[in-house]
C-alpha cells in the first residue's frame, strides 16, 4: 500500500510565519505555481481512498490539484493542524517573550496554548485516524479478488500532521525526523512493507 501525503499549498500566514492551527485561512491568491506540479504528478492515478482534512485551505488544495476527487473525499476534522489557540495569527517573534511558549518550543508536551490543544489531543486524534486508515488498507487487501495491493491512498493535510502521520506509519519514527518535513504544495510517498513499517518513495 502506498501513502501519498500532501501539504495544503501557501497561505498569508505561511508567508508571514504565523501560526494558523484550526484557523480557516484560504489559499494566498497568486500562489498557483507552489501547487503547479501536483496535477501531472497526480494525472491518472486512481486512489482506493481520498481524504482531506476540513479547512478550508486543504480543501481548496485537493479542489485545484484533482478537482474530479473533491467530491468523493471524506473530509475529516481529525486531521487538522494543532489547535494552537490564542497563539493563532502570532509569529515566532511576537511570541517568544512568554515563558508558557519557549517552555512548549522545547517539550510540546509540557505546556497547552491558552485556549488551544494539548499535544497528547492532537497525538491522540491523529493516532485514532492512522488505526483507521491502516484497517481500512487491510480490509481493501482482503477484499482484493486477486489479492493484489491496492491503489494508493490520497491524504490532504498540514505540515504537523504529516509529521506525526508519516513518523506512525514508518514505524515509530520521531515527529522532528527532517524526513518528513516538507513545504506547502508538496508530497510525501511512503509504501507500506512487509514488516509493517513504511519507506519513503522518491516524488
Amino acid at each position: 500500500m502506498e501513502w501519498w501525503l500532501i501539504r495544503h499549498g501557501y497561505t498569508e500566514w505561511n508567508r508571514s510565519r504565523r501560526y494558523q492551527g484550526h484557523s480557516d485561512l484560504k489559499l494566498l491568491s497568486g500562489e498557483e505555481a507552489a501547487l503547479a506540479q501536483l496535477p501531472a504528478k497526480l494525472a491518472g492515478i486512481q486512489f482506493s481512498k481520498v481524504y482531506c482534512s476540513d479547512l478550508l485551505r486543504c480543501r481548496e488544495t485537493l479542489a485545484r490539484i484533482r478537482p474530479d476527487l473533491a467530491s468523493v473525499a471524506y473530509y475529516d476534522a481529525r486531521i487538522r493542524e494543532l489547535n494552537f489557540g490564542a497563539w493563532e495569527g502570532k509569529t515566532y517573534e511576537e511570541l517568544r517573550g512568554y515563558k508558557a511558549y519557549r517552555e512548549w518550543i522545547d517539550d510540546p508536551a509540557s505546556q497547552v496554548p491558552p485556549g488551544g490543544e494539548s499535544w497528547g489531543q492532537f497525538e491522540s486524534r491523529v493516532a485514532e485516524f492512522c488505526s483507521e486508515l491502516r484497517k481500512n488498507a487491510t480490509d481493501l487487501f482482503l477484499n482484493e479478488e486477486n489479492a493484489s495491493l491496492p491503489a494508493p491512498v490520497l491524504i490532504v493535510t498540514h505540515g504537523g500532521v504529516i509529521s506525526l502521520l508519516a513518523g506512525r506509519l514508518a514505524g515509530g519514527r520521531d515527529f522532528h525526523d527532517p524526513d518528513f518535513k516538507i513545504a506547502p504544495g508538496e508530497i510525501l510517498r511512503l509504501k507500506s512493507m512487509p514488516d509493517g513499517e513504511a519507506v519513503l518513495l522518491p516524488t
